[in-house]
């Protein structure tokens, strides 16, 4: 199963911060659980704050991944987001639109959502990544 597809089983998710299942998940916990669906165990950098950081509470998850010049469905995209040092969602090719897009846990919408990658989303994008064997 490719990452977007587990991910996929979350939407409409409600988001909580720190959350690590169905009941509510926050943007980190929605990558863990699809790539523990996908197969993939990947570091939980849990407890961390609602604060800048850098992209310091990533970084466990970045060190199994590679950096990508651009994104394919299934690979993480990492996001820098107001004063929150990092966003992180799933690329995907929505299925409505056929465009590409983010399955994310996203707070202004208190839920987990597929939205196309445009506007505030495209320009908050600072990277790609692939989950390495």
């Amino acid at each position: 199963m490719n990452l977007d597809e587990a991910a996929r089983a979350y939407l409409g998710t409600p988001w909580r911060h720190l959350g690590r299942s169905t009941t509510g998940l926050d943007c980190i916990g929605l990558v863990l659980l699809a790539a523990r669906d996908a197969g993939r165990a990947l570091p939980d950098p849990a407890p961390y704050a609602r604060e800048p950081q850098g992209t310091r509470l990533l970084d466990g998850i970045l060190e199994h991944a590679v950096r990508l010049s651009s994104a394919e469905p299934g690979d993480v995209l990492l996001f820098r987001m107001g004063l929150y040092g990092g966003h992180v969602g799933i690329a995907s090719l929505h299925p409505a639109w056929g465009v590409p897009a983010c399955i994310h846990a996203y707070a202004p919408h208190r839920r987990v959502v597929e939205q196309p990658v445009e506007g505030e989303l495209a320009a908050a994008l600072i990277g790609a990544f692939r989950l390495t064997e």
